[in-house]
């Protein structure tokens, strides 16, 4: 059951990082893939960030929420170390896809989700103690 989850949130990780239009799957659940045959390799070294902007913060949450699941469903919370490699191998392969299906693929954030796997790791060393430290003014 647990590698069935996790196989069908990599879907949906998939969907979300790989649909060429995120506005129409969030707001019409439009799901559209189109494929790029020449991809530019130069956007993964791209270092758009924008801080300022509440949306793109709220797109990069996301990224690291969704790998915090994806880490948590795949090592069964923390049984199976080995999940927690393969979702930031996930992270990096779905970020080189997105150049296949004109989206925008950053190095920037294979870190960003891998903070989300990390976050994940920690919480299943010890899920009080995180918990805790969480609530800490």
């Amino acid at each position: 059951m647990r590698i069935f989850l996790t196989l069908i949130w990599a879907c949906i990780l998939f969907i979300f990082t790989c649909s060429v239009n995120f506005h129409m799957l969030i707001k019409y659940q439009f799901i559209d893939f189109q494929i790029n045959p020449a991809p530019d390799w130069l956007d993964l070294l791209k270092s758009d960030y924008q801080w300022s902007d509440t949306e793109w913060l709220q797109r990069k949450a996301g990224h690291m929420l969704g790998f915090f699941v994806m880490a948590l469903l795949g090592s069964k919370f923390g049984k199976y170390r080995t999940a927690f490699y393969f979702s930031v191998l996930y992270a990096a392969v779905t970020e080189i896809l997105q150049l296949y299906f004109f989206r925008g693929g950053r190095i920037y954030d294979v870190f960003i989700d891998t903070i989300g796997v990390l976050l994940a790791f920690l919480f299943c060393r010890n899920p009080w103690q995180f918990l805790k430290k969480s609530k800490s003014p």
